[in-house]
């Protein structure tokens, strides 16, 4: 039936159409697709959900527009990106933009704990990563590379900055001065600032004085803002935000008064070694020089670093336990003082854990024999706790096993009686004692370090205070 006069015909919609890609292009995306880190699902050739989802994901990643369709400037990307990581495969770990993988995600959790912007931390190379990165490697001395992209090296780098922060807040002990007081004051004033936000204090985008400062007191607490020049940058929050969890605060990122409060003790501000007392949590140059005397005294700090760790903690309750001290694990300066006058009156001897092994197993040994009462078998003793603790054995009586003490593994030294005495796991001999016996075999015993008894085939208590001895000599177990 023919339309009415006057009025128009319907016109049917016009439905754009979705221009066919052909199978190869298809199959081409899916596999740069899987080369990039993407799931594009099945390489066949055919468009699906999963291809329009992996394609929109690698589009998004180089800011193109996220149509999920293979289109000449995205295959474009796609082969370039393919090319790159060809280029790179079986090499080394390069990673840029336009790829996916479990790794990139952790070095965006990584980025972000130091205080950078990456986006989406989901484990695809965005553009927002590649700017994160180039940040990093402008802050990083260690990093000659300035581009967006990473590779190997910088990802240790990364690696080792995000793993140094994984500690308590440290403090360095400085000179005081009327300057930093001051500073400090200033800095407290700036950080109780309520602002019309309702913001307290400063954060990230303020610049002065007070930002250089709390960026020297992050350094010395361990979390490295990387620059002290007074701007509130992206890495100085970072840097905050991982002290703030580390001292159990808010990571607001910002500095506000309870913030000022903890960070401000990262200074200690005193003239003295160990006025207030070294303890816990110090890095400094004079705990260094107490973990090396602590290691000469025989007690084992770890790594002399300067850092008050719990081990040096450990070899410090270790060493007032010897000494009958209160067992606190500080060094405060009397103690100090004892440490060093107990330390010069032991001839420069280094004690080892095999000399304390030694004296211990010289004791295990004599307790065996003859306890607390003598057999005439000193030699026969002192051979045996060698035996057990070096595992080599050593002949003779009692003034022969001297020149029979392997020189590659004991040194004759210098030392008086209560010099020796004072220092474990040395062996003593001497040419001729008092006795019948003793006159012709000599006598040798191994030191405790109490500073009064040694021990070969019985606990002597009292090896200070017997006479007729004579032909005394010292040899000190090498390390």
């Amino acid at each position: 039936m023919p339309a009415p006069i006057g009025q128009p015909s319907p016109v049917s919609p016009v439905i754009p159409s979705t221009p066919v890609v052909p199978a190869a292009t298809v199959r081409e995306a899916e596999r740069l697709l899987k080369r990039a880190g993407f799931n594009p699902g099945t390489v066949d050739g055919k468009s699906s959900p999963a291809l329009e989802k992996a394609l929109a994901a690698f589009q998004d990643a180089w800011g193109l527009p996220a149509s999920g369709q293979p289109d000449a400037r995205t295959m474009n990307k796609l082969r370039q990106t393919g090319a790159r990581i060809a280029s790179h495969r079986d090499r080394d770990a390069y990673v840029s933009v336009g790829q996916q993988s479990k790794g990139i995600a952790v070095i965006e959790r990584r980025l972000k704990t130091l205080g950078y912007d990456v986006g989406k931390a989901d484990g695809v190379y965005s553009r927002e990563t590649f700017e994160a990165v180039k940040a990093f490697k402008a802050d990083q001395r260690d990093i000659k590379n300035g581009a967006g992209a990473l590779g190997q090296h910088g990802r240790e780098v990364l690696r080792r900055e995000v793993a140094a922060l994984a500690h308590a807040p440290q403090r360095r002990r400085l000179d005081p001065t009327k300057a930093q007081k001051a500073l400090d004051t200033r800095t407290a004033r700036r950080a109780a600032v309520r602002h019309q936000s309702g913001e307290v204090g400063f954060g990230e985008g303020a610049r002065g004085m007070s930002v250089a400062n709390v960026q020297k007191h992050l350094k010395a607490a361990g979390f490295d803002p990387q620059h002290t020049d007074g701007v509130f940058d992206e890495r100085t929050k970072g840097a905050l935000m991982a002290f703030q969890r580390r001292a159990g605060l808010e990571p607001s990122g910002r500095v506000d008064p309870r913030t000022w409060k903890h960070l401000k003790t990262s200074f200690i501000l005193s003239s003295h070694a160990a006025s207030p007392a070294q303890a816990r949590g110090e890095h400094s140059a004079e705990v260094k020089q107490s973990e090396a005397l602590l290691k000469k005294l025989g007690f084992n700090p770890g790594k002399v670093d300067g850092v008050f760790d719990a081990r040096t903690e450990a070899a410090v309750k270790a060493y007032e336990k010897k000494h009958h001290l209160a067992q606190d694990g500080k060094i405060s300066a009397r103690q100090l003082a004892q440490m060093k006058k107990v330390a010069s009156t032991t001839g420069g001897v280094t004690v080892t854990n095999e000399m304390r092994r030694l004296a211990a197993n010289g004791r295990a040994v004599a307790l065996s024999m003859g306890g607390y009462s003598g057999l005439g078998l000193c030699a026969t003793g002192v051979s045996r706790a060698i035996e057990r603790t070096m595992g080599i054995k050593v002949w003779g009586n009692g003034n022969q096993i001297d020149n029979n003490l392997p020189r590659s593994q004991f040194r004759q030294v210098n030392l008086s009686l209560a010099e020796a005495l004072k220092i474990p796991g040395l062996v003593l001999t001497w040419e001729r004692t008092s006795s019948r016996l003793g006159s012709i075999y000599g006598h040798t015993a191994i030191t405790t370090g109490d500073g009064r008894s040694s021990t070969s085939d019985f606990v002597e208590s009292n090896t200070l205070g017997t006479g007729g001895r004579t032909g005394f000599k010292v040899f000190l177990p090498l390390p």
